[in-house]
């Protein structure tokens, strides 16, 4: 799907992602595919990065028990 359709659809990607900010990609692609909207998973990346908005999931670490060294 062409970014302009993709962004004529931003607020159903953005309510689905505001519901769900843990899903993956591929899990918000198959949740818009149900509501009739084809888009890669590629194209979702580029739709959250023209919004400066980071996908990636990061696995939580414990914070360090040393202080920072210097």
């Amino acid at each position: 799907m062409r970014s302009r359709r993709v962004e004529q659809r931003a607020d159903d990607i953005l309510g689905i992602w505001e519901a769900r900010k843990d899903i993956s990609l591929v899990e918000l692609r198959l949740a818009l595919a149900e509501m009739g909207l084809a888009v890669s998973v590629a194209g979702l990346h580029r739709f959250f990065a023209r919004r400066g908005m980071t996908r990636k999931k990061r696995l939580a670490m414990p914070s360090s028990k040393t202080g920072p060294i210097s």
